[in-house]
């Protein structure tokens, strides 16, 4: 998502680069300069783009060098800059310090503050603000359907328990009708025993 941004950023740019997006729509009585002039938010552009890049590209300690410089700089000097670089370092992905919900809170800060951004900025925080609006829905619903694999477990372990206690229960059951019949036996063996011990007594051969 964060190189789909990118590469919206870059449409903008170019935008700028030919006056359709940012720049003044050109008449056809309109004189044609002899140069074309550099884009005009195109080196403004560039600090929150090596931001992005470090965050993406950056190995573990250039990442988190990289979000403590910004999140220093916007605690130190809140200019909308240094909250916007903040702002798009908590959205992107990939490093320990991604913070979408953080993100979306200072995205839309900076969104409703009316002209403090430039139109290029304001692109790149709508950009920004969309993507992670949506990874914050698929983490709900991921987070829903873990919930609900949990309560389906639980509850399959639960009636696991409430058949086993049942089995144990049948099987104590069984041991005691078991024993029961045993006694049983062993008394119908003994008074046998008695009827033909007082037989042999009574008719001694």
């Amino acid at each position: 998502m964060a190189r789909n941004a990118a590469l919206l950023l870059a449409v903008a740019l170019t935008g700028c680069a030919s006056g359709g997006l940012f720049g003044a729509r050109q008449t056809a009585s309109a004189p044609v300069p002899t140069a074309a002039p550099p884009a005009a938010g195109a080196e403004g552009i560039a600090v929150y783009l090596d931001t992005l890049r470090e965050l993406l590209e950056g190995d573990a300690v250039a990442q988190a060098d990289t979000f403590r410089n910004a999140a220093a700089a916007a605690d130190t000097s809140p200019t909308t800059t240094n909250r916007l670089i903040l702002a798009l370092a908590l959205a992107t992905p990939g490093h320990p310090s991604s913070d979408p919900t953080q993100a979306q809170q200072l995205l839309s800060d900076l969104l409703a503050a009316g002209d403090t951004l430039l139109p290029e900025e304001r692109i790149l925080a709508l950009v920004h603000l969309k993507d992670v609006e949506q990874r914050l829905i698929l983490d709900a619903e991921a987070e829903r359907l873990r919930r609900a694999a949990q309560t389906a477990a639980t509850q399959r372990n639960d009636q696991s328990a409430q058949r086993l206690q049942a089995a144990l229960e049948e099987n104590r059951q069984l041991r005691l009708a078991l024993d029961e019949a045993r006694a049983k036996l062993d008394a119908i063996t003994n008074i046998e025993r008695s009827i033909r011990e007082r037989e042999n007594v009574t008719n001694p051969q």
